[in-house]
């Protein structure tokens, strides 16, 4: 099996301080085809409700149905599962494998 990966640049302050406005992430999406993602796991995945919208959010927890809660680690500029929901494994698209800090 080949790692496909993407890469995308952080639009937003929803996941600084880690992650800032500019900076380049590489997802694996292949990550979990043999593997859960695990609480504390950084993902992309589609916004559940919003159509083409792609997030970086960090997994909080697992409910008991097996659906994730994602939140941005910047609580405050962030719009996740505190607003949407807990959301399905299917949304994920991947792991956050690499972050290349932006250059001012």
């Amino acid at each position: 099996m080949t790692n496909k990966t993407i890469k995308v640049n952080v639009s937003g302050d929803s996941m600084s301080p880690l992650y800032l406005d500019g900076d380049e992430l590489t997802i694996d999406t292949t990550s979990y085809q043999n593997n859960l993602p695990k609480v504390g796991d950084n993902v992309m995945l589609k916004h559940p409700f919003i159509k083409d919208y792609y997030m970086i959010k960090q997994i909080e927890s697992v409910t008991a149905d097996g659906r994730y809660f994602v939140v941005g680690i910047n609580k405050k500029a962030s719009t996740d599962s505190r607003s949407f929901g807990a959301i399905s494994p299917d949304l994920i698209i991947g792991k956050v494998t690499n972050h290349i800090e932006r250059r001012i």
